[in-house]
């Protein structure tokens, strides 16, 4: 019980801090052009499986709180980013390497932003190709920062050990 508590604390932390994020960073984080900095958050995922709800809630959370497309960018959101994630939780079953899982999730998500694509170009009526295009950099800048930032605090600190104990 006191571990599943952990847990659950650990992902609602997560998700109030990729809320933070997005709100800090809000002009940037929706619309055709963006860079959602908070996303860099999921490379946690490559780390370990058990941070999926903490991205699930903190997608469906800042979206509501922020998102001009209102709740159509909820379900979007939610469903980019928890498809997103669970396929590179199934497809990084098969590896242990941190590289390689955290290419697995900076990929799996960039891919997903076709469908906020076609949700921008079913709203506002923008290019598809081109709007995917900024989407899929936007993303893939997060998840490269967010794989630096994490790696750096590995070195420091052994993220993967601090992992493992929650």
């Amino acid at each position: 019980m006191h571990k599943n508590l952990k847990i659950l604390t650990i992902n609602a932390v997560l998700a109030a801090c990729y809320v933070v994020i997005t709100a800090l960073f809000a002009s940037f984080s929706f619309g055709v052009i963006q860079v959602r900095v908070s996303t860099a958050l999921y490379q946690l995922v490559a780390y370990d499986k058990k941070f999926y709800w903490g991205m699930v809630l903190g997608v469906v959370v800042a979206n509501l709180l922020f998102s001009p497309f209102g709740l159509l960018d909820i379900l979007v959101g939610l469903g980019v980013t928890g498809i997103g994630l669970a396929v590179a939780i199934l497809i990084n079953q098969r590896t242990q390497n941190l590289l390689v899982r955290s290419v697995v999730v900076g990929l799996c998500v960039s891919c997903g932003m076709i469908f906020v694509a076609l949700e921008l170009h079913a709203v506002s009526h923008v290019p598809f190709w081109l709007t995917y295009a900024y989407l899929f950099a936007g993303q893939l800048i997060s998840q490269i920062i967010g794989y630096v930032i994490f790696a750096v605090i590995n070195r420091k600190v052994k993220l993967v050990n601090l992992v493992k104990q929650a």
